[in-house]
Order: C-alpha cells, then structure tokens, then sequence
C-alpha cells in the first residue's frame, strides 16, 4: 500500500468537505418532509453532524493561495450523484433511509477508513485525528439509524421503493466511489 501524498490527502478533505455539505444539504431537506418523528429527527442529527464535520474539513484545508475556498466548488460528478440519489429517493421516506444510511454514508466512511490506512502518524497526525473521529461519528449515525429505519420501512410499500432506489443506485456504485475518492 502507497502513502498519500500531502497534495493527495489535500485532495481528500476537500472532496470529504464537498461531499459532507452536500450530505447536509440532501438530509437536511428530506428531514423537512418526512412525516416519521423518529426517522425525521435522525435525519436532522445526522444532517447536523455532516455539517459538523465538513467544518473540521475546512479547517484542515491550507490556508496558502489559492485558500481553501478555491477547493469547495463541488465538482459536476458530485452534482450528478446528489442529483441521481434525490431523484430517486423521490418522495419515499424509506428510499431516502436507505440510500442515506446503507449508500451514502457507508461509502464515505470507506472512503475515510481506507484514506486512514495509507496515512503515517508521523506525517499525517491531525488528519488521522480527524479520520478518527469522523469514522466513529458515521459509525455511531449509521448504527443510530437502524431503529428508525425499519420503522420507516415497515410499511410494504416503503421497502419496495427503498429497494427498487438501491437497485437503480447499483448503476453508480463507481461514480459514488469516485467522489468519496477525490
């Protein structure tokens, strides 16, 4: 396994910054219409931690020319993939818990554990901080999740949509991947 480079790992917690505050912009908004008390209040907490952490990502980000600004235009691949996962969550409270909390999510904690790895505490002590607590910040989401997502998906309908939206999202699984990638 090869290090990343400084430039690479630059590359990541602007892609990690991106892609959290795309995350609460979509969770945040499927919050507001999603009718389940408690599927709804786990949107809003998970949304608010995304914003949370996509602020560390900012401060970690160099401050020399051109700033961390010029980092934060998401890309159009991010564009297309938030576009894709709202389009077909649609409605579906369930669709919307799915791709949330067993798509989105899982990938970029992925994305993290596997950027942890091909760090070295030496170089790269403040990011492995960083991953760490963000790692345990999406693991603890997910794993809060769970409860109000069956409840969301016990009714029939519900799971059929979330599982025909996890279907079509198969398709974008390399596209997803990318993003949380850099």
């Amino acid at each position: 396994m090869e290090f990343l480079t400084a430039g690479e790992s630059v590359d990541r917690m602007a892609s990690y910054c991106r892609v959290e505050q795309l995350l609460f912009g979509l969770l945040g908004g499927w919050a507001a219409d999603v009718s389940e008390p408690i599927a709804k209040l786990t949107l809003v907490a998970t949304a608010d931690h995304c914003a949370w952490r996509s602020r560390r990502w900012f401060e970690m980000l160099p401050t020399a020319a051109p700033g961390p600004d010029a980092l934060l235009a998401p890309t159009d691949s991010e564009h297309e993939v938030f576009t894709l996962v709202a389009e077909l969550a649609g409605s579906s409270q369930g669709a919307q818990m799915v791709l949330a909390y067993e798509e989105l999510l899982p990938a970029l904690r992925g994305a993290m554990i596997e950027h942890l790895e091909r760090t070295t505490a030496v170089a790269d002590g403040p990011i492995r901080r960083l991953l760490g607590i963000a790692i345990t910040d999406i693991s603890n989401d997910l794993e809060t999740s769970i409860g109000p997502r069956e409840v969301v998906l016990a009714l029939a309908e519900e799971r059929a949509h979330a599982e025909q939206s996890k279907a079509a999202l198969a398709g974008a699984t390399t596209q997803i991947r990318q993003i949380f990638e850099a």
